[in-house]
């Protein structure tokens, strides 16, 4: 709180009466980022998603992610060393609420995709969890030693795009599903039963 207080040029009880708690803060820095995690995936993924292919909808919303990420590196690792990149289900508008919430409208919209073909879309739920797992335990790596080691932008969000794609294919697989990433959510074509032999 010293150092909140010195950088911000205000009294430490300034700060205080402001956020009320060492937490309060914490979580107004959570929400913050959340809040631009919210604004990226409305250009990315709910302006897109009609029109877009799936492939590019998510290269796209994770490109934007690692880019806000690598602008914010200090505010990530200090979010997830206070466990506040964890999904507590506060429904406070937090980092976790937000990356959640983006979640649940694209796994909507593999689940709607799944029900048009009358396949079995309870697997989605345990993708969702896999793909937030995989990405934030990714992430971690990369801010505390992956840029050090060589791992740009680029080279991240091809490898958290193609992760995300191996869970949504796996899943699909589950339930004798393929996906096909070069159409949109809307096309008829997007989900296809697998032909068993």
């Amino acid at each position: 709180m010293d150092d909140i207080a010195a950088e911000a040029g205000v009294s430490k009880p300034k700060l205080y009466r402001y956020f009320g708690d060492k937490a309060g803060l914490n979580g107004a820095v959570a929400a913050k980022l959340g809040a631009l995690m919210w604004e990226s995936a409305q250009v990315t993924i709910f302006v897109e998603q009609d029109h877009a292919s799936v492939d590019d909808m998510i290269r796209s919303s994770v490109q934007s992610y690692v880019a806000l990420v690598g602008k914010h590196p200090v505010v990530v690792r200090f979010l997830m060393a206070n466990h506040l990149f964890q999904y507590s289900g506060s429904g406070n508008g937090g980092v976790a609420d937000q990356l959640r919430s983006v979640m649940e409208v694209v796994a909507d919209r593999f689940t709607e995709s799944l029900q048009r073909i009358h396949s079995d879309a309870s697997i989605i739920p345990l993708a969702v969890a896999s793909i937030l797992g995989a990405g934030l335990s990714a992430t971690q790596w990369w801010i505390d030693s992956g840029r050090e080691q060589g791992v740009n932008d680029s080279y991240f969000a091809a490898h958290l795009s193609e992760t995300t794609w191996g869970i949504i294919n796996g899943a699909g697989a589950t339930v004798g599903v393929a996906f096909s990433p070069d159409l949109p959510f809307s096309h008829p074509g997007f989900a296809s039963r697998l032909e068993v032999n």
